[in-house]
């Protein structure tokens, strides 16, 4: 699966069409919650088919409710299906999690259409109830289209197409074992090392001086939403120098390895540490590890002391790392960089679950 992304050419007119749509999906996602954790409170339990299944009667009820695609409304709850799914898989796994909740107006950007609800025609797109989409076209799409996304940003409307086009792996049996970490972003057993860019750090004074003056403006004035804008417009640099970013490396990475061994991390507890958590959000470990998924293969191997492994004798104690910085194993006394030597025993792990596959 590929994802392409590209900015709409708007007008008074679509955007007025975009927000009716936000609008309708946002109450429908709330209004399926709502009905779900009533149900629930009665001992019902209500699948996605059960929701989907009153789509027609609401639809009588709300008429204005049908100028949204049939399968973009179905998709809503499956949404909302997808939220409760995860969020009692990690409760199984003993992770921290809250239920999806409410979509808020300021939180709630985007609407999906599928296959069915989108059609080429030259350089624009016909999408059903919305109509002619033009865009700013930076490449050639590939593949047959699986899934349509309109994305409100602060600087626009995008348009994201997926595709079932698969993107060509590397055809070597190189393998390597990759250490994430705080002080350096990635360090593969190869040896080769890439920095932490601290992306939010870039901007942080920027950023200060755009929530101070936001701070200063009158709540909900006019000026205090200009503000808000300027604010969000930061918070999107951000993002997008990171995630360019993450898709450099998982390139270069993905293109001299075939197979990758990473740990398998816990980022929602970690992110709960005070200490790191804006650390371990600001170089994204899990969405670089999704961008190598459909890069390349990745390996996930436990990542429970990795840091503290003598990758030479074996030997397990947190004594054996006793700055960030160096390794040294006080039972054969092997010594090297922390992180680098976490990678090696990453890569022994990756090794040792493929031949236990094999062998299975």
């Amino acid at each position: 699966m590929l994802t392409y992304t590209f900015k709409i050419k708007t007008t008074p007119t679509l955007i007025q069409k975009f927000e009716q749509h936000l609008g309708t999906t946002r109450m429908l996602f709330n209004l399926a919650k709502e009905t779900r954790e009533y149900a629930y409170s009665k001992g019902v339990k209500l699948s996605k088919f059960d929701l989907i299944k009153q789509l027609p009667d609401l639809k009588k009820e709300f008429t204005w409710i049908s100028e949204v695609h049939s399968q973009t409304l179905q998709g809503v709850i499956e949404r909302l299906d997808k939220g409760y799914d995860k969020f009692f898989k990690d409760l199984k796994k003993g992770i921290t999690t809250s239920k999806p909740h409410w979509a808020r107006k300021k939180d709630w950007s985007s609407i999906e259409f599928k296959s069915s609800a989108i059609k080429i025609k030259n350089s624009s797109f016909e999408i059903s109830k919305i109509g002619k989409i033009k865009i700013f076209k930076s490449r050639e799409i590939n593949g047959n289209i699986k899934l349509a996304r309109v994305v409100k940003k602060a600087d626009g409307y995008y348009l994201q197409i997926i595709t079932d086009h698969e993107i060509q792996k590397c055809e070597n049996q190189a393998v390597v074992g990759v250490d994430l970490g705080i002080k350096h972003f990635l360090i593969t057993s190869d040896g080769q090392f890439f920095e932490n860019i601290k992306t939010t750090d870039k901007y942080k004074n920027e950023l200060r001086i755009a929530q101070r003056r936001l701070s200063r403006k009158k709540k909900f004035s006019n000026n205090f939403y200009k503000q808000v804008e300027v604010v969000k417009k930061i918070h999107l640099k951000i993002q997008r120098v990171r995630e360019d970013y993450l898709h450099k490396v998982s390139r270069e990475i993905a293109n001299n390895y075939q197979t990758i061994f990473v740990e398998d991390l816990q980022v929602s507890k970690m992110v709960q540490n005070k200490n790191y958590s804006k650390a371990i959000s600001d170089v994204s470990w899990s969405k670089f590890t999704s961008y190598l998924e459909y890069k390349t293969n990745v390996v996930k191997v436990d990542a429970k002391y990795s840091s503290q492994e003598c990758n030479q004798c074996g030997h397990i104690s947190k004594e054996n790392r006793k700055t960030q910085e160096s390794f040294k194993c006080i039972k054969c006394n092997h010594e090297g960089n922390a992180d680098f030597e976490a990678s090696l025993t990453v890569l022994k792990r990756g090794q040792s679950l493929l031949r236990a596959n094999v062998g299975h």
